[in-house]
This record gives structure tokens, sequence and C-alpha cells, in this order.
């Protein structure tokens, strides 16, 4: 291991990332030092870049990320399922650490909203151990952190998205309890429609209805379980209503989920949804992103609306067994479009941020 490693820094905002080098950090009792095999870009890490999200300069950008372990810090012998650990593993882990001990951990259950949480991607690269983050040679695992092992038959493209946008939409239908044979609407075919379609498949779902602007998107997702599609460029509210209900007998979907980072999408599902049908947002993920609507209708109706922010550990426990199960079942690897080495940060960043891939990796 060498003494300092590289890092992609984002230390203005949507301007180019740096090319950085900071000190290979001391593992302290507790945790876990990485070498980054991939990372993958979330439309988060897009949004932080471009201002709509706060951010803390400097910082390295990148959550989706697998790794191989090159140190464990005192005390670590296990992940999160009592496998044991050894260097040379490859490892996915929590998008936070939380402490486990104050009032959201314990009280309500809330990891995600921790009072001292730290995230991956989102803090400061300032101070040590500086490698918090995805686009960089190594990332420091800190203890309150939630580590699975990676099973051997998962490749490396096909587990890097598995800590954010599978481990999130988990998460979501869990929060509205999907149910097989129900009918179900996702809005949005980037990578967290991909894996709502196949987990709604797996669950057992009815008709799946996926909606989109692109085209080549909602072609692909088929494969992933959806049964029906629908391209809402141009398209007006009430026509999209119109044709999901047509699908759906006239009655509406059981279950919707929004993974588009388009407000005006929520109360189309709402309209789209049955009496006493739920609702589960994910995509408005930042500030400003307003929308109207008529509250009695959801009293008449007795819908249920979730807000659901990240995941806990078993919700990416059960997205790497799900992969595990289904990885002969849906094209998993499709959705790593695009790949650049880390020195290309800034043209995979661009990549992203123009919506034509569905996922960029990006290789240390």
């Amino acid at each position: 291991m060498g003494q300092t490693g590289k890092a992609a820094v984002m230390t203005k905002i949507n301007g180019d990332l740096e090319i950085l080098e900071y000190p290979v950090p001391k593992v302290g009792k507790g945790a876990i030092l990485v070498k980054v095999i991939c990372c993958t870009i979330c439309g988060s890490d897009v949004l932080a870049w471009m201002g709509r999200k706060k951010s803390h300069i400097p910082m390295i950008l990148g959550h989706e990320i697998l790794g191989r372990i090159v140190e464990l810090g005192e005390g670590v012998t296990i992940d999160s399922g009592n496998r044991r650990l050894n260097v040379g593993d490859r490892i996915t882990w929590t998008i936070m650490d939380n402490c486990g001990k104050c009032y959201f951990c314990r009280e309500k259950g809330l990891m995600m909203k921790c009072q001292f949480l730290k995230k991956y991607g989102h803090d400061s690269s300032a101070e040590p151990p500086h490698f918090l983050g995805g686009f960089a040679e190594y990332c420091y695992i800190s203890p309150g952190t939630c580590v699975v092992k990676v099973p051997e038959g998962l490749d490396d493209e096909v587990i890097t998205p598995a800590n954010c946008a599978l481990a999130t939409v988990v998460a979501g239908w869990e929060a509205v309890e999907v149910r097989p044979f129900e009918n179900v609407l996702i809005q949005g075919a980037g990578a967290l429609g991909f894996y709502a379609a196949a987990l709604a498949k797996h669950f057992g779902c009815n008709k799946i209805i996926v909606t989109d602007l692109l085209d080549h998107r909602l072609e692909l997702i088929r494969s992933f379980g959806a049964t029906h599609t629908i391209n809402v460029k141009g398209v007006k509210e009430e026509e999209i209503v119109r044709q999901v209900r047509e699908v759906t007998d006239g009655f509406g979907v059981d279950a919707a989920m929004g993974v588009a980072t388009v407000p005006s999408a929520f109360p189309v599902s709402l309209q789209c949804l049955r009496i006493g049908g739920r609702y589960v947002d994910h995509g408005n993920t930042f500030y400003g992103a307003h929308f109207t609507y008529d509250a009695s209708d959801i009293v008449f109706r007795c819908l249920t609306i979730r807000g659901v922010h990240n995941y806990d550990t078993r919700h990416l426990q059960w997205g790497v067994d799900f992969l595990s199960q289904a990885k002969d079942k849906f094209p998993f690897r499709r959705l790593v479009t695009h790949r650049f080495p880390l020195k290309e940060i800034n043209q995979a960043m661009k990549v992203a941020q123009s919506g034509e891939a569905i996922r960029v990796a990006v290789y240390p």
C-alpha cells in the first residue's frame, strides 16, 4: 500500500472535480480500510455537483461503492450477517455511519436520520481520514457502518449500485407493503426504476407499469419485469392517468413508487392510485420540489403517502440476497452502460448528467 492515494475532489459547485492526493489513513479500532474496486454515479451525486443539494466542500462524491478489504481494525472479525471477514474480501456497506444510541436510532428505528449521522460521498474530506467517498482509490469505513460481505457469484458491476439504488427501492416497497398479484406504477426508468420493476416481478405483482421520457429505457425495462410502459414526454396529466386506469380495468394501481426527480410527477401518481392505494416517493431529494394537489382527494380516497430516504441495514442485505437469487433472471449487467477511469471523472459526471446512461461506473 502506498503512503498516499488519489481522489476526485469537489472543491466548488458545478465545477470540475480535481484529482488530489491524501495520505492513506491508519485504521482505528472497529474501522476498515478498503481499496475501491468500482463506484457508480448516483443521481444524487449529480444533484450535489450541480448545487441542488447541500454539500460540505471539499468532498469526495460517490456512495455506490464496492471495495476490497485492505486492513481490518481491531475487533472487526465479522460482517453484519455474522460472516467471517478477511483481508481481500469484497464488501459493500450502508451509505451511512450511525451511532445506534440516539433518539432516531433507538426510539424510532430511523438510523438514516441519526443525530450524529455520517454519510459516504456526502461529508467533507478536508480532515483525516479524508477518504469518505467512492471517487477515490481508498475508502475508510468507520465503526458505525454496517458491512455486508459480497457473495462470490456476483459480478462487480452487478453488486456496486446495491448500497444505494437497490437498497433504497427495497425499503420503499417494504414501506408501502407491496403484495403478490397487486398492480403497481413506477415513475422513472432510471436505475431505481429498473430495480423497482425487477423486485415487483420477483414479489409476484400483476401489472407493472413504468413511465419515463426515453424510449430506449422503457424498452429495456420490459426485460426487468415491466408489463406496460408509457412514454410521458409531452403527454398531458389526464391522459397518463387514463392509460394507467385502462390497464387496471378502471380501478387504478394498488401501489406506486416515484423515483423520478420531477415534483410534477407526484400528483400524477396519486391520481393513478385506486381507492385505498399507497404511494412512496424516493425521487424528490432536493430543496424546492414543490407541487400543488387537492388534499381532499387524499382524504376521500383514503390514500397513503410515504417518503423514504435511504434505507436500513436489512434492506441492503435483502438487496444482496435478491441479486444472488435473481442474477440469472434479470439482465443486471446492462444497468452499467458507461465506464470511465478515475482520471476521466469529469467526463463521467457529464455523461451521468445527460441522462444518456443508466449507471456510469468509475474505476480507480
